[in-house]
């Protein structure tokens, strides 16, 4: 069934993809027909004395049929040489082509033409038939009744044609909607794409950036005591190893959701501003003095916020851990209102000169996480010495922040 129903759309795909050749066809078939029945003139009985067939009758055949090859590049021009060409032949009882080769003008003006254009071609071939009318009624060679059905029969045509227009360009229409609305959404899944890839890269940045930047701290701090002071040096290494296995656990948390067939996460409690002091004490051991100070009512604050505030602070001490230099004390201030939260995060170090400044990673997914919901992100040298970090996050911003948290660490 399917292949008989290609088989016959076949010939119609060929004619909408070929128009001037398969015009050219319907062209020849009308002039042959009607230079076959002019050739049998002498042959036909009849009231009326059709003239014999001479060169120039047989001009005025092809003029009144062969310009509908042109019917659907010209449609104005065709129709006005196959009006005049069978208008001819009425006058002069030239018998052959009828009417059928203006019926097809006629339709393909309405089927192929719109605008002004087809106005005023329409207003001048009701005009030229109508005059032709009137003429062959003066001279008694058409009887008044037969001129309305003729004139019935064009506008049928006509309105036939624009009607197949109107669907034509309804349809086309709607595939350049469709073709538009495909776009956008290949567009848009690109975009969400990108978005879920810049969550990706700044969860595995948060993760593992500060946790191996502490555990390196430790480490060298841990080899400098090796033997001088063995036991402070286990113990470092102690909270390296501790450092390393949180670590892992975090980064199989995040691959386990990336290999996830069956789009199922495993519910991991997310990081809240009661975890900060954890955090602080983690990055002050053997490295810098750590101030943490939290104000405000922090049950109030969205779980999208906290991640985020989170996030800012270890970031931020991983920077203060890099660049700030061994005995610099550094300052953790979260202050919680009822709309939203501000953290600074600031050292006395040597950051000022040292820092990688706005072309790290880590600034780019703070100040991400700062903006996402309508918030403002600050960083940069601060005065006498030293490094700041300025994040105040609205509430709103949980619209973004949760679905990234949960849909990468939870």
């Amino acid at each position: 069934m399917t292949g008989g129903a290609d088989l016959a759309r076949r010939p119609i795909r060929w004619i909408r993809e070929h128009p001037l050749p398969a015009d050219s066809i319907l062209a020849a078939l009308l002039t042959g027909l009607a230079l076959f029945l002019h050739s049998a003139t002498n042959r036909i009985e009849s009231d009326q004395a059709f003239h014999t067939p001479t060169w120039w009758t047989v001009a005025l055949v092809v003029l009144a049929t062969a310009p509908i090859a042109f019917r659907r590049r010209t449609p104005v021009w065709s129709l006005a040489f196959v009006l005049v060409g069978q208008l001819a032949c009425e006058a002069w009882h030239i018998f052959g082509p009828s009417w059928l080769a203006v019926l097809v003008g006629v339709y393909s003006l309405g089927a192929h033409t719109d605008g002004r254009r087809r106005t005023y071609a329409c207003a001048g071939a009701l005009v030229v038939v109508l005059a032709g009318g009137t003429l062959a009624m003066v001279a008694g060679d058409v009887d008044p009744i037969d001129v309305i059905p003729a004139i019935g029969l064009l506008t049928a045509a006509f309105v036939i044609g624009d009607n197949l227009r109107r669907r034509r360009d309804h349809l086309e229409s709607l595939a350049d909607r469709a073709e538009r609305a495909e776009r956008e959404r290949d567009l848009l899944a690109r975009e969400r794409v990108a978005e879920e890839r810049n969550r990706i890269a700044r969860e595995l940045h948060d993760i593992v950036a500060h946790s191996v930047s502490v555990m390196v701290i430790q480490a060298s701090a841990a080899r400098r005591n090796l033997v001088g002071r063995p036991d402070e040096a286990g113990a470092l290494l102690e909270n390296v190893e501790r450092t390393g296995r949180q670590t892992m656990d975090e980064l199989r948390q995040v691959l386990g959701v990336l290999r996830s067939e069956g789009g199922q996460a495993l519910a991991v409690p997310l990081p809240t501003l009661a975890d900060l002091p954890g955090l602080v004490e983690v990055g002050e051991v053997g490295a810098l003095r750590t101030n943490l100070t939290v104000s405000g009512d922090t049950e109030a604050v969205p779980a999208g916020v906290a991640v985020s505030v989170y996030r800012i602070v270890q970031e931020a001490l991983t920077n203060a851990h890099r660049h700030a230099g061994p005995g610099a004390t550094v300052e953790v201030h979260v202050a919680c209102t009822p709309g939203d939260v501000t953290v600074v995060v600031s050292d006395d170090g040597r950051g000022a000169s040292s820092a990688d400044g706005a072309g790290g990673y880590g600034l780019i997914g703070m100040r991400e996480r700062a903006t996402a919901g309508g918030g403002s992100f600050r960083a940069g040298p601060r005065g006498g010495g030293g490094w700041s970090v300025t994040a105040t996050i609205p509430f709103q911003a949980t619209t973004d922040a949760p679905d990234a948290a949960t849909t990468l660490v939870s």
